[in-house]
């Protein structure tokens, strides 16, 4: 396995939710002393619908003839995991609003929801990067945080540039995007989690 594809599973999409998670409750603020208890409850919650469930229903669209290959690199073939997706961040979303103490969390689970929608949108005419997507929303998440909590991620806000950088990088020496479809994805994430987070925070 070449270095580009180590990248991309790295800073792959189903794993910026736990990633997102992580720097959240070491960020430095009061949420560091959330009860080990409910952060266990909520990485669980956040795992099943963000990584388990999309993964475990690849295998069914697959055998169905919905996707040829589980990188969905054929951008029609996007649309029907992209559906299952959003149904299963929205059931993650649902429980993650019992515990209003964390209400941070369901809000960027529901940003992460309108961002899989418009890029879902996107993909009926246009391939754009998910990954990329993924990575900027990783970013946007860092920011509005620092802004609304004043935490201290400016580590986790340079590992994040660094790491989009090299992803963008991989993406493209992949051939699995072009130079538009790597920018426009980054663009979308980061500014549709950015003010999705800000507004759900501030209103």
């Amino acid at each position: 396995m070449n270095l580009s594809r180590i990248i991309s599973r790295v800073a792959h999409p189903m794993l910026m939710p736990l990633y997102s998670i992580f720097v959240i409750f070491h960020s430095g603020t009061f949420l560091d002393f959330t009860p080990p208890q409910l952060i266990r409850v909520i990485y669980l919650i956040v795992g099943i619908s963000t990584i388990l469930l999309p993964i475990s229903v690849l295998p069914l669209l697959k055998a169905q003839k919905f996707v040829s290959d589980y990188g969905l690199n054929e951008r029609r073939e996007r649309l029907v995991p992209l559906a299952f997706t959003i149904i299963f961040y929205a059931l993650g979303f649902y429980l993650l609003m019992k515990f209003p103490i964390t209400r941070i969390i369901a809000h960027l689970q529901l940003a992460a929801i309108v961002s899989i929608g418009v890029i879902a949108l996107i993909s009926t005419k246009w391939k754009i990067s998910i990954h990329m997507a993924g990575i900027g929303g990783f970013i946007g998440m860092v920011l509005s945080f620092t802004i609304l909590y004043a935490g201290s991620l400016r580590v986790y806000f340079i590992a994040g540039i660094l790491l989009a950088g090299l992803l963008g990088y991989s993406r493209l020496k992949l051939n699995l995007h072009t130079p538009l479809q790597v920018y426009a994805g980054f663009i979308l994430g980061f500014v549709v989690i950015f003010s999705t987070v800000m507004l759900l925070q501030l209103y």
